[in-house]
């Protein structure tokens, strides 16, 4: 089973402090991790198109620490990175190294044989034998042995992180299983609930439903429509906590299957 969830680029629309506007993004990426989120798609909004800085927190929470460095660039967007809370996913190892572990790497180094060379947040590259991968990849691996240090292409069986994506509102509803979260939807049974295999629930901006942001794209909505935080307290539920109600209720229920 896969699960996505999809926001607006807008989704900050409230907010102008940027140190909160990263925190609230920091809220969406522990959500996300925490009930295994495998995909985060952006949808653009032109009413407010910040998809850009959005992906960048999201891909800055989920990348391990020992390759940001390397692997992000230095940008504007990640001026307040230091305000996102640690994911603590196993994909995101401590510096000390033990043998048969699973990392994430990057190919630094491809020899003259055709040997790739890897960066594992180890003080010395790995050498990974039997990839044709390029210098650049990203490469999850199994340690062999630490002297010498040899790795192996691995397949993680953990929770290993979310993938970000920017996408356009109607190309969303061309996918299966498209749940979209609104206070005016239906609350579904349980039996609907279980019998959603791959969601992608799809979240509005602090002041429109998803509803109100496709009409005025001239989006044509499919799919279905729920309430998953039936007689709310509040006024508005802000994207944050839209996202992990709606998981958690998900999570719960399938989790009875």
């Amino acid at each position: 089973m896969n699960t996505a969830i999809a926001i607006p680029s807008s989704a900050l629309l409230n907010e102008r402090d940027p140190k909160i506007k990263a925190y609230k993004v920091g809220q969406i990426a522990r959500a996300a991790s925490i009930f295994r989120v495998d995909e985060i798609l952006i949808y653009r909004d032109p009413r407010l198109d910040e998809s850009d800085y959005i992906s960048s927190l999201l891909e800055y929470a989920v990348t391990p620490q020992y390759l940001r460095k390397s692997l992000i660039p230095i940008k504007h967007s990640l001026k307040y990175a230091g305000v996102l809370p640690p994911l603590k996913i196993p994909s995101h190892k401590p510096k000390t190294l033990k043998t048969g572990e699973v990392r994430e790497g990057v190919i630094r180094r491809v020899g003259p044989d055709g040997t790739r060379w890897v960066d594992i947040g180890y003080k010395a590259l790995a050498l990974l034998e039997g990839c044709n991968l390029e210098r650049g990849a990203r490469v999850t691996v199994r340690v062999c042995s630490k002297k010498p240090l040899v790795v192996e292409v691995e397949n993680p069986r953990e929770y290993w992180g979310y993938r970000v994506r920017v996408v356009e509102l109607a190309d969303m509803f061309n996918r299966e299983e498209v749940v979209v979260t609104s206070r005016r939807g239906k609350v579904p049974s349980l039996k609907e609930l279980k019998d959603v295999k791959n969601p992608v629930f799809v979240f509005g901006n602090p002041k429109e439903g998803v509803q109100e942001i496709a009409e005025r794209l001239g989006v044509k909505l499919t799919g279905k429509v729920w309430n998953l935080v039936p007689d709310q307290g509040t006024e508005t539920v802000r994207v944050e906590e839209a996202v992990l109600a709606c998981l958690s209720v998900y999570n719960f229920v399938r989790s009875l299957v």
